[in-house]
């Protein structure tokens, strides 16, 4: 496992949310200028960049393509245009991107999803079929997946909506058996590819 770019407080939460994925081997740090020469050397179950640390996403794409290539997990830094670069980082070759100010349980999820090999985003734009799943959504799933988006656990959105948890599970439910996706980081995913989710309301938050 490789962090790339960011402060040590930072690397030391990073590495406690990747000794929870199973199997994990070491967790190593490296500058951006380094990420490169490690991940060739060493090799890397896969690579969490800081975009600041990497504004441009080319350590990105240089760590998700040639000889020594692994998944790319990008933490965004939060601002009115994360939507857009998002869509940016994805073009470049990530497998999946999170706002740096997600909750652990959110990385957690993404990060496992990434790691174990479940696609949770495929490249380029939408397909026909993530387009028409994409209008299944009832308003009210809608927002609930927004929130989703933004790191937030079914209690949470519960006491935020002043519905039951229960229903937010049900709700949850129904939005993960529509998308046809394999668990609420996915769904997030695919909400974001197509467009359910957008600038107004952060995608992989």
């Amino acid at each position: 496992m490789l962090i790339v770019g960011f402060s040590p407080l930072t690397r030391i939460g990073l590495a406690r949310v990747l000794s929870r994925l199973p199997e994990v081997g070491a967790v190593s740090a490296a500058s951006s200028m380094a990420a490169v020469r490690f991940a060739a050397r060493n090799g890397a179950g896969m690579a969490v960049v800081d975009q600041a640390a990497d504004p441009g996403f080319t350590l990105v794409r240089t760590l998700s393509s040639g000889y020594s290539s692994c998944p790319v997990v990008v933490l965004l830094t939060p601002s009115s245009h994360a939507d857009e670069d998002a869509r940016f980082a994805f073009g470049q070759g990530a497998q999946a991107v999170a706002l740096a100010t997600a909750s652990a349980s959110y990385l957690h999820q993404v990060l496992a999803g990434v790691y174990l090999g479940v696609p949770i985003q495929s490249k380029g734009e939408a397909s026909t079929g993530d387009q028409k799943r994409a209008h299944t959504l009832s308003q009210r799933e809608t927002e609930i997946l927004a929130l989703i988006a933004e790191g937030m656990s079914s209690k949470s959105i519960a006491e935020r909506l002043v519905v039951s948890v229960e229903t937010v599970r049900s709700h949850a439910k129904n939005i993960i058996r529509k998308l046809e996706a394999n668990g609420r980081a996915e769904a997030v995913s695919i909400a974001y590819r197509t467009g359910i989710l957008d600038s107004d309301a952060l995608p992989l938050a």
